[in-house]
């Protein structure tokens, strides 16, 4: 899964304990089929900061592994299962039943598991995973080939197909959230949909609030509580917050000061293709809007020696509204205070300050202002 790539590419310190046994009641009953006699399995934990350690091994004999069960848990636990030949690794998880693990060794993470609930769930999940990243390879292709062969409105049908398979697709997924609070794989599939950006972080605190039980005393569901809890200040419904920087001019803005009945906080920079892409479309939203009290507010992500490049494509877009940047890029202040770690972000105001949406592009944009103007 997404979510823990970053934790099961991290190098292991190998353990030296070496386990067989020939009994017929091992608590993971393990296959290696074309494994070499001699071979060594190690079992992987997460440990409090979500960092992977060895806790167990055990040796392929006759193209079989055991593990004994360990101390008693309080909850389930996310495990890993990797050899002695390389980094690759197995994901599962580990409660109070019995498992049968068999091994790919030319794939440790196409390896299998039965036995539990759990784990039947997490590969039903990650099976479905793959379908929906196989198709939305494919609907990359063909809407490429349509724009490309310059037939606009078959890309525009590729795109909409597109987007109803991922609403589908995430709605079929918040349903085993929603269906099962109290299980780990919750708490993984959420994080999951975090990482591989399918759901925003408003979207993901609310699938995370379902959550019961053991289960938020996890590991990672603690690790995926701590990040999205500093998400919570520009949360739908939070209050904005405030800020201030230097215009083109050298004067000092600050927030409150351009609050209009709605507002547009708009990171970007002149660096930023997406951004230069997307400038059409605001400006168009702004001259319509802005006699009924749209205002508009960028932040630039620009560079410190590109003050010249900031100013110029301000002008060349003709992005007739309030500016301000510090000139420091990813170490922007007001980046950070609003956890922006791509551009373009936007985030819409009412005329209390308070967020009311996030990252509307496009015809979404013109719609919710529509709306409320």
């Amino acid at each position: 899964m997404r979510f823990l790539l970053p934790i099961v590419a991290l190098l292991l310190i190998i353990s030296c304990k070496t386990e067989t046994s020939n009994d017929n009641t091992h608590f993971i009953e393990g296959t290696a089929p074309g494994v070499y006699n001699g071979m060594r399995v190690y079992m992987n934990k997460l440990n409090s900061t979500n960092n992977p350690m060895i806790i167990d091994t055990a040796v392929v004999m006759n193209e079989k592994f055991y593990f004994e069960q360990g101390e008693k848990k309080d909850f389930a636990e996310v495990r890993f299962l990797s050899m002695e030949t390389g980094n690759d690794r197995m994901i599962f998880i580990e409660g109070d039943e019995p498992l049968k693990i068999t091994l790919n060794q030319d794939s440790l993470w196409a390896s299998s598991v039965t036995g539990s609930e759990e784990n039947r769930i997490l590969y039903d999940f990650r099976a479905d995973q793959a379908t929906y990243q196989k198709r939305t390879n494919e609907f990359k292709t063909a809407r490429g080939n349509a724009y490309r062969s310059g037939d606009q409105q078959k890309g525009d049908d590729v795109t909409k197909t597109w987007m109803d398979a991922e609403e589908a697709y995430k709605n079929e997924v918040f349903n085993i959230v929603k269906s099962n609070p109290n299980k780990l794989v919750s708490s993984m599939i959420i994080g999951d949909l975090v990482n591989s950006k399918l759901i925003d972080t408003d979207k993901a605190l609310e699938l995370f609030n379902v959550l019961e039980g053991d289960v938020k005393e996890t590991a990672i569901t603690k690790s995926l509580e701590s990040y999205l809890t500093k998400f919570t200040t520009t949360a739908i419904g939070a209050k904005a917050p405030l800020f201030e920087g230097k215009t083109p001019d050298g004067d000092v803005l600050k927030l409150e000061n351009v609050l209009g009945k709605v507002t547009l906080i708009d990171f970007w920079a002149s660096w930023c293709g997406p951004c230069r892409r997307e400038n059409p479309n605001v400006v168009r939203a702004y001259k319509e809007y802005h006699d009924k009290g749209f205002n508009i507010i960028s932040v630039s992500l620009d560079r410190q020696n590109a003050e010249a490049a900031w100013k110029a494509a301000i002008e060349k877009d003709e992005m007739d509204w309030y500016h301000i940047s510090r000139l420091m890029h990813w170490q922007d202040p007001i980046a950070k205070l609003y956890n922006v770690s791509s551009i373009p972000a936007t985030f819409l105001l009412d005329e209390n300050g308070v967020i009311i949406a996030k990252d509307l592009r496009g015809q979404a944009l013109h719609n919710k202002l529509a709306e409320l103007l």
